[in-house]
């Protein structure tokens, strides 16, 4: 059975203490319907774009949320289609959550296909655990400068049982803080390395999915991806916690988990205090929400159409984002939706696009572009 080993450090209270706080204050915050949604999607980009950046991928936020919204079918290259996976990936954990699906072998296996899948247009086959490396071939986490061993994990004919143990202790351990969990089952399936590749995505996924079922998503405002990102060095040392590289010299039972505990609920307190901080902002100030809520993408269409000071056509805007004009017609029916355009001329097909009543108003300097004029 596994039986993960750590101490209350001082700060790890703490930070539990404030994830409580900001938790109250999101719930009791009223924010408008239209921003929560906002504030959703913003997330789940952020989510999309910063887990996917800790593996390697270079494809900056804008370019994550062009990807995102193209069709099933298109073609992408990997980097687009690592992204786009991940983004199925969180909207097939919202769906487990709304049917309260358990964590199962099944299930974790079902989220790995989803986000190592290759090629559009059909469902993923589910995952299997890893086999066996070639002869002379050692599997194992490599370091990307020197290309030495970082980490070695447990031989494949282990992990099955040891996926069967920790799934065991997922579904059975209720006592603990949902955070701890959380850190824990983060640590244990990269300890495990159950698959040959995508173990990082799947594990923060995973941890996503236990905080969410526990109602520690915060409505589903926060990513604790890009707080990784500005600290990747700090986020391996603190997984790496001065271990032996080779899991049965001391990885397979660590004596204490804390290193690692304290610093994943330290991220999650951050990252929550910001989500309060939002709520709080949004709920009482003054800020213009319409600017609040744009999307990358949305800021710069608004730039181009006000530096433009005139009707554009859709092939204008096409090569402003560098895509074909299908995609921006079908864009341009989600942003016509909002109100952030409308049809400047043509009834039946519209042939140019000029900025929406409702955001001509709008300056440069409040999108936070400086004039140019």
């Amino acid at each position: 059975m596994f039986t993960p080993k750590f101490t209350f450090a001082l700060q790890i209270v703490k930070d539990l203490m404030s994830i409580e706080r900001s938790r109250a204050i999101v719930e009791l915050m009223p924010i408008p319907a239209h921003i929560e949604n906002d504030l959703k999607e913003q997330a789940k980009l952020k989510m999309t774009h910063y887990s996917t950046r800790i593996e390697g991928n270079t494809l900056d936020l804008e370019q994550v949320a062009r990807v995102v919204k193209q069709k099933q079918d298109d073609f992408r290259i990997p980097v687009e289609e690592e992204v786009r996976n991940y983004w199925e990936a969180l909207s097939y954990l919202s769906q487990q959550k709304q049917a309260h699906t358990p964590i199962t072998a099944e299930f974790i296996k079902r989220l790995h296909s989803i986000i190592v899948q290759h090629g559009a247009g059909r469902r993923a086959a589910q995952s299997e655990y890893r086999g066996p490396t070639p002869p002379g071939v050692l599997f194992a986490v490599y370091d990307n400068q020197t290309r030495k061993p970082e980490y070695i994990p447990p031989e494949y004919c282990d992990v099955p049982d040891l996926m069967d143990q920790f799934i065991e202790w997922i579904q059975t351990e209720n006592d603990l803080p949902v955070p701890i969990k959380a850190a824990i089952a983060t640590f244990q399936l990269l300890t495990i390395h159950p698959f040959e590749d995508g173990n990082g995505r799947t594990a923060r996924a995973l941890a996503s999915y236990i905080l969410a079922t526990a109602n520690y998503d915060v409505k589903g405002f926060h990513s604790m991806e890009e707080y990784y990102v500005e600290d990747l060095q700090g986020y391996y040392r603190h997984l790496q916690m001065g271990l032996p590289a080779l899991y049965y010299d001391g990885r397979a039972n660590p004596s204490d988990l804390a290193p690692w505990i304290q610093y994943f609920v330290r991220i999650m307190a951050l990252a929550f205090e910001r989500v309060a901080n939002l709520s709080i902002q949004f709920s009482t100030s003054e800020i213009d929400p319409r600017i609040a809520t744009l999307s990358p993408n949305e800021k710069t269409l608004l730039r181009y159409l006000l530096e433009c000071k005139r009707p554009v056509k859709p092939k204008e805007i096409a090569g402003l984002f560098q895509v074909e004009a299908i995609t921006i017609t079908k864009w341009a029916k989600q942003w016509l939706q909002k109100g952030l355009i409308e049809g400047a001329s043509g009834e039946e097909r519209i042939r140019a696009y000029r900025i929406g009543a409702g955001y001509t108003d709008l300056t440069l300097e409040a999108l936070g572009y400086r004039n140019r004029g």
